[in-house]
């Protein structure tokens, strides 16, 4: 709802919207009163309910929607966490925090190993940062526990837990290939379904327009630098999986 808002907000501000109604930046009781219109599709509201990406569209201007694979983006500008804008890029779902929380590195301190303390403004080595992230969160998705959970628990109490389970013996590498497997399957899905060769971006405006908020002034999210160093470390071709590493991982 935020992101959809932001976008109306932004196409009027600009005068792209037209006869289309208007909403001026940061009038909140305007928002509260298109909610139930968004609700029962009323009006503008027929428009605003298919989300920020098709309202975007809808006024012409598809770059004022900050969204990824069609889903809107959570509130971390991936000018100021590198590995969090590649998160967003190469999530399988779109513009996801939850498939690779790196501000567990990035900003939080609190790392789960074997990932570790990194600048949030250094694009370096967030391409395999991300992979961690990505792994271990699809194992806790697998494990159906609590991503929170990863502030406290290492992949070797994971795996104790699994085995205890199970009865199937495991430790933090097995775990850690269960995840990649996983993700990576997900990836071979979507390159059937279509999303293949340059599928993995963010909106322009990350990529161009220099942040002007405190702590990341002037930044911009470099993001074809660290997709490099992502692809490598997965082993994917242009975000694409070759049949080399379906072979490598048993998918096929």
């Amino acid at each position: 709802m935020g992101n959809v808002l932001s976008v109306y907000m932004e196409a009027f501000e600009k005068g792209y919207t037209n006869s289309d109604g208007n909403l001026n930046w940061g009038d909140h009781q305007e928002m509260v009163t298109l909610i139930p219109k968004i609700a029962g599709r009323e009006g503008i509201g027929d428009i605003l309910a298919d989300g920020a990406e098709n309202t975007a569209k809808h006024f012409g201007h598809p770059e004022i929607a900050m969204t990824v694979k069609g889903m809107a983006i959570p509130a971390y500008d991936p000018r100021g966490i590198k590995g969090m804008g590649l998160g967003y890029a190469t999530s399988n779902r779109g513009a996801c925090h939850l498939r690779a929380y790196t501000p567990a590195a990035e900003v939080i301190g609190n790392v789960l190993g074997p990932a570790e303390i990194t600048d949030p403004l250094e694009w370096k080595g967030k391409g395999e940062l991300t992979v961690i992230f990505q792994n271990v969160h699809t194992v806790t998705d697998c494990l159906d526990v609590c991503k929170f959970a990863t502030f406290a628990e290492s992949m070797d109490t994971f795996a104790d837990q699994f085995a205890a389970i199970t009865g199937v013996p495991a430790d933090a590498d097995y775990l850690l290939k269960v995840g990649e497997r996983v993700f990576t399957l997900e990836r071979y899905y979507n390159n059937l379904a279509g999303f293949r060769e340059g599928s993995d971006y963010l909106p322009e405006r990350f990529l161009n327009e220099p942040s002007t908020s405190l702590g990341s002034e002037g930044q911009v999210c470099e993001l074809d630098l660290m997709l490099e160093e992502y692809y490598q470390a997965r082993g994917w071709e242009d975000g694409v999986v070759p049949e080399s590493k379906l072979k490598e991982l048993e998918i096929i």
